[in-house]
């Protein structure tokens, strides 16, 4: 009785269908991790120009173009990712920025069955194949990878585990299909494919030379051929120094060269820059200790992830030490493959006891389950499901300002609603232009000429949170140029032309063409001129009425500007319950930025939302320089950041009436 209790828990607890069980887990993480990120996008939460570049990129190829307006390098310009292409035939048929999250999507889950397989090949049980196939899938990092966007690096993660489980078996031909759509994937998985090569070359060095040449030899020669072609021809051709991403590295050095020798002659960089992101990083230990560092027993796979690991931990670009990207995708077959020949060695093992043997994939199972409870996005993903139809008027009234945009013209967009306007020919992202810089560049940014539209959503945290380093005061690079502030980026963008705008809150859509009559609301509320700086003056704010219904609210500003603006103000409307409450703040974002001077009339449109309940509220209408305000706060001095409010202006007592809309 003692020996059958102790006997392997996969012996007891049989599970009839192992692989439809592999199968039920893929698809179960498919719909979870398709629609969480289906609800990002359409919440407007993405927050890279990605999925944007890839959309573009083959709707203008479907069209017979080639340049690619959203980054302003063609595709292969900035990665070298011919895998890409596969998806021109579903994109052909489905014009939808979701066909890359699925088809992406279906490509993660189907490293579940293929783990069951990989797992049955090494050695394991059917319930510990199942049990650490079904691990793979719920450690956070594949659920990040899922979730974050669109990259085709994420593909790479079902061609690393195809690729092993094709040698596990022997099966050449799946084998090079395998590689060779890694290779496809990003120039840098030739690092992977050389990897694994060079040390299974070392390892099974005793096979015949035949059996290594055709396993490991070619592999190894074509993919150092494809690097060099990568690095040597495709990407000076097609990026032109447009994209600097070895200057993710300057803190090394200068040139590779440098870096190499620096390595060498000055560890302590290294060291250093491994240090900062071991301490403030979580992408190594989100792919350990879900596994309970069960990899560390097998550290081949650690030498083979070796390359892609340290890219990532050297760069000074804090968002590739985290697990909350796509940049884990290579990594995670490598570490999983690692446990699943310690968990096999372990099962096999007669120096470990029984009671471990039959529990240790239970452990894993149980170790990515906590992981996925204290870091994973799984609460992410019901959070979506729950808020979803609260979600619905601010859905709307976004899709209502897309919609205003017509399919045949020029726009420029903030971030998150990029991929819903990429399948124009001309779009440009708003980030470039506050930034002045182009992308992991010194170079400046040359703007477009004036587009048909320009969108702005003065809440996108994407564009104008201090973290992001996109919108910024006037500020000194380290080659001692002066770049203007945001706002000046941004006047000095939009001043070339005349613009009519449509308001809503926190959103302004600039539409080129003949400015509006400019009309006088009818409630006065500042009583006289009010200088903000010797440029600017706010001569009049006033009302159109004191009840915020349905239908809105107008506030109107009266502007006095000099030739030569320098400060731009940010307006915030703050309504204070009268009963006592949190006040509730509604941004406007910067007044006027495309008034180069003279007398200027703005009108803003206040519109009701579910986060104002009915009720008497006193209204404050709040100027700030907003762009000083946020890095006060990013260095830490926040109690200086009241220093930046320009003026206070009284706006009344605003009565928020009872309605069924909600904008926000």
């Amino acid at each position: 009785m003692f020996k059958a209790a102790l006997m392997p828990i996969g012996r007891v607890f049989r599970f009839p269908a192992g692989k439809a069980m592999a199968l039920a887990a893929s698809a179960i993480f498919f719909f979870g991790c398709t629609w969480g990120s289906y609800a990002h996008w359409a919440n407007f939460e993405y927050r890279t120009f990605d999925l944007a570049y890839y959309v573009q990129s083959l709707s203008q190829l479907l069209h017979g173009r080639f340049d690619v307006s959203v980054l302003g390098v063609p595709l292969l310009g900035n990665h070298v990712e011919p895998i890409v292409l596969l998806l021109l035939p579903f994109f052909l048929l489905f014009r939808h920025a979701m066909v890359f999250v699925i088809v992406q999507n279906l490509a993660l889950a189907a490293m579940g069955p293929l783990a069951f397989h990989s797992g049955r090949r090494l050695g394991l049980s059917r319930t510990s194949s199942l049990l650490l196939s079904c691990a793979l899938l719920l450690t956070p990092a594949t659920g990040y990878v899922a979730l974050h966007e669109f990259h085709p690096e994420a593909l790479a993660a079902p061609f690393v585990l195809l690729m092993i489980d094709a040698r596990l078996r022997g099966s050449l031909q799946v084998y090079w299909m395998a590689v060779i759509a890694l290779l496809a994937c990003k120039e840098n998985m030739a690092l992977v494919v050389a990897g694994y090569c060079v040390i299974h070359l070392l390892l099974e060095r005793k096979r015949a030379f035949a059996e290594l040449r055709r396993w490991y030899v070619w592999p190894l020669a074509v993919s150092i051929l494809w690097f060099a072609l990568c690095t040597k021809v495709i990407t000076p051709m097609l990026n032109s120094g447009g994209i600097d991403y070895l200057a993710l590295y300057s803190r090394l050095g200068d040139s590779p060269g440098e870096i190499f020798l620096n390595a060498i002659t000055q560890p302590q960089k290294i060291v250093g820059s491994l240090g900062q992101s071991l301490r403030y990083g979580n992408l190594l230990w989100a792919l350990l200790l879900p596994f309970l560092g069960l990899p560390l027993l097998r550290p081949r796979w650690l030498l083979i992830a070796m390359p892609i690991l340290l890219q990532h931990l050297l760069s000074w670009r804090s968002s590739e030490w985290q697990v909350y990207f796509h940049y884990a995708a290579p990594l995670i077959p490598l570490f999983w493959i690692g446990l699943a020949q310690a968990v096999a060695g372990i099962e096999r093992s007669t120096s470990v006891s029984i009671k471990l043997r039959a529990v240790v994939a239970f452990l894993v199972v149980a170790a990515c389950l906590a992981a996925q409870i204290l870091l994973g996005p799984a609460g992410s993903i019901a959070s979506s499901v729950v808020e979803w139809p609260a979600g619905q008027p601010a859905r709307a009234r976004k899709r209502s300002f897309i919609n205003q945009i017509s399919p045949g013209t020029s726009v420029v967009a903030p971030l998150p609603y990029l991929s819903h306007l990429a399948t124009r020919e001309k779009l440009f992202s708003l980030h470039f232009i506050l930034k002045g810089l182009k992308t992991l560049s010194r170079s400046a940014y040359e703007p477009p000429a004036p587009t048909d539209f320009v969108l702005i959503d003065y809440d996108d945290s994407a564009t104008f949170d201090p973290g992001a380093g996109y919108y910024h005061p006037a500020m000194r690079t380290v080659d001692n140029r002066v770049i203007p502030s945001s706002d000046q980026l941004l006047h000095d963008f939009l001043k070339r032309s005349s613009w009519t705008i449509a308001s809503s809150n926190e959103l302004a859509l600039f539409r080129n063409g003949a400015s509006a009559p400019e009309t006088s609301a009818t409630i006065a509320r500042s009583a006289g001129p009010i200088v903000i700086d010797p440029h600017t003056t706010l001569n009049e704010i006033s009302t159109t009425t004191d009840v915020l219904s349905a239908t809105g609210l107008e506030i109107a500003m009266h502007w006095s500007f000099q030739d030569q603006r320098k400060v731009f103000p940010w307006m915030l409307l703050r309504l204070t319950p009268q009963e006592g409450g949190r006040t509730i703040t509604i941004s406007h974002g910067l007044c006027s930025p495309e008034s180069p001077g003279g007398e200027h009339v703005e009108k803003w449109r206040v519109t009701s939302s579910s986060r104002l309940p009915p009720g008497e509220y006193n209204a404050e209408a709040l100027f700030v320089d907003y762009a000083r305000v946020l890095w006060t706060e990013k260095s830490g001095e926040r109690g200086h950041s009241t220093a930046q409010s320009l003026a206070r202006v009284s706006l009344g007592q605003i009565r928020v009436a009872r309605t069924d809309a909600s904008g926000n």
